[in-house]
């Protein structure tokens, strides 16, 4: 519930802080766009964003649960915090200082902090300028670098999706490791090569469950199952570094070593293009499988989403899988994306009788962020087209248009409510688009002015319309000409719209 407390922007970045391992990337971009919208003055609120996450909430805790009081940056999914640090690390530069203060001293408040936040943490407190240094992480000892090669090599033997799942581990941290690896490297090669030329022959049926399983796992269950696998093979001791198995850890590790292997301090410079490669790791972290979906046709596809049920899958798995779609490369086609748009969302928005849930809302963001277009041709327009007032569905439409959809797309949403008859539901969606006040063409302004004053007397007791039309005459001043004052004046003359007196003195 204190979640609605936030403004907008915020709420909305926490939503998609919280869309799963791509959320760092999506949230980058999220802020890019608001710079974009608002302007160099109005630069995202990260005062009152850290206030609000700083403030404390009650909250039951332990198995006896017991009443405690915690900040509530303490009380986001885990994943949500990891992605958020991993962000202020990227824009450090931009967020005040003492708002990273408030932060990292909310984080000291609980003892139990996950690793990686703390990781994250101890970076941030470096700063930008090498303030409170603190000593490098001491580099891997060579025992457990012999360790870390043993069991790469026994996952790209016995393993080949995980050979391929570990190419860049095997790039960066085993270039040094010897003719046994390089061995090992060109055993996996040749095993990569074979096995794909064999999945280009197999058919359609083994695609679609190979996509079926790399989708609906629940998440960690097959990497979970691989590493049991494996750790049962190996002595007791490489089951007790799990440092050694981090993709994080080895980017760190590679970083804090000169050639001769010394431990150094990292430079921001440094710091910044480890987190960069990081961050592209997980961006071509999605199932090989997925690439399906660049080779298939249209009715292929349909077909595809019908037998994976895609529109009924639980919400938690469809976040996932549209921060996939948006690592995706290359990007899918239009006919791609709007199958999917209607696949993935259509039924489920059309259905909201309750505002939608934080996964639901991540996986909007996600995908919109990336396929606005057939986004707004296949959701948008056909809830602009449902009958009814669908209260849930034009306030989740208002929201992306305030909160998401590109300026050229805000512009496609408002010629697509000029094509049907106006409605309450249609003048909530018409002032979302007008909020956003993005310059409008001549003959859409023109559509726009000439439709309200043919409604004028239909909505004579309409408040919304009222907002509306003030909105108009306010927020596009530089638009309205004489000859649309006229047209707006003379229709209302001949109404009785509500607030007519505040109308005709705007006007």
């Amino acid at each position: 519930p204190w979640l609605q407390s936030f403004d907008k922007p915020c709420r909305l970045l926490l939503h998609v802080l919280a869309s799963g391992s791509s959320g760092t990337l999506a949230a980058l971009r999220m802020l890019q766009r608001v710079r974009v919208h608002e302007g160099p003055g109005q630069a995202f609120p990260w005062q009152a964003f850290t206030a609000a996450l700083c403030a404390e909430e009650p909250t039951l805790e332990g198995p006896e649960g017991a009443l405690a009081v915690k900040p509530r940056l303490l009380l986001l999914p885990v994943v949500c915090q990891r992605n958020l640090f991993s962000l202020l690390l990227l824009v450090q530069a931009v967020v005040p200082g003492g708002c990273l203060g408030r932060l990292l001293r909310a984080v000291e408040q609980d003892s139990h902090v996950d690793p990686w936040v703390r990781a994250l943490g101890d970076l941030l407190r470096q700063g930008p300028r090498g303030e409170e240094r603190f000593p490098p992480p001491a580099p891997l000892s060579s025992a457990c670098r012999q360790q870390l090669r043993c069991l790469c090599q026994k996952i790209a033997q016995n393993k080949p999706e995980g050979r391929r799942k570990l190419n860049w581990c095997f790039s960066r941290q085993l270039g040094a490791a010897g003719d046994v690896a390089d061995s090992v490297l060109q055993d996996g090669k040749r095993k990569k090569v074979s096995e794909e030329s064999l999945e280009l022959d197999e058919e359609g049926e083994r695609k679609r469950l190979l996509l079926e399983e790399a989708v609906f796992d629940p998440p960690g269950t097959q990497e979970g199952g691989n590493a049991a696998e494996v750790e049962e093979e190996m002595p007791g001791e490489m089951s007790g570094d799990r440092s050694a198995q981090s993709p994080v850890g080895a980017a760190l590790e590679n970083s804090q070593q000169d050639v001769a292997g010394e431990p150094r301090k990292m430079s921001q410079a440094e710091l910044a293009a480890e987190v960069q490669s990081f961050l592209q790791h997980l961006e071509l972290s999605i199932p090989p499988e997925l690439h399906i979906l660049n080779n298939s046709s249209p009715s292929q596809l349909e077909g595809l989403c019908s037998f994976l049920q895609l529109s009924t899958c639980p919400e938690h798995l469809l976040m996932r899988f549209c921060g996939w779609l948006l690592a995706l490369t290359p990007d899918l086609s239009y006919t791609s994306a709007a199958i999917l748009a209607e696949q993935l969302f259509l039924r489920r928005v059309l259905s909201l009788t309750q505002p939608p849930s934080r996964h639901l809302m991540a996986a909007l963001a996600s995908f919109c962020s990336k396929y606005s277009q057939p986004f707004c041709q296949v959701l948008v327009a056909a809830v602009l087209r449902e009958p009814g007032e669908g209260a849930e569905q034009t306030k989740l439409v208002c929201e992306l248009v305030e909160e998401c959809l590109e300026p050229d797309c805000v512009r496609l949403v408002l010629s697509q409510v000029l094509e049907l008859p106006l409605s309450e539901k249609l003048l909530l969606a018409e002032q979302a688009v007008l909020g956003r006040q993005e310059v409008l063409p001549p003959e859409l302004f023109d559509l726009l002015v000439l439709t309200l004053c043919r409604q004028a007397p239909a909505f004579a007791t309409s408040l919304n319309y009222a907002k509306l039309v003030t909105a108009l005459l306010t927020m596009y001043q530089s638009q309205v000409t004489p000859a649309h004052r006229s047209r707006l004046a003379a229709a209302l003359d001949r109404s009785n719209a509500a607030l007519k007196k505040s109308l005709q003195a705007v006007l």
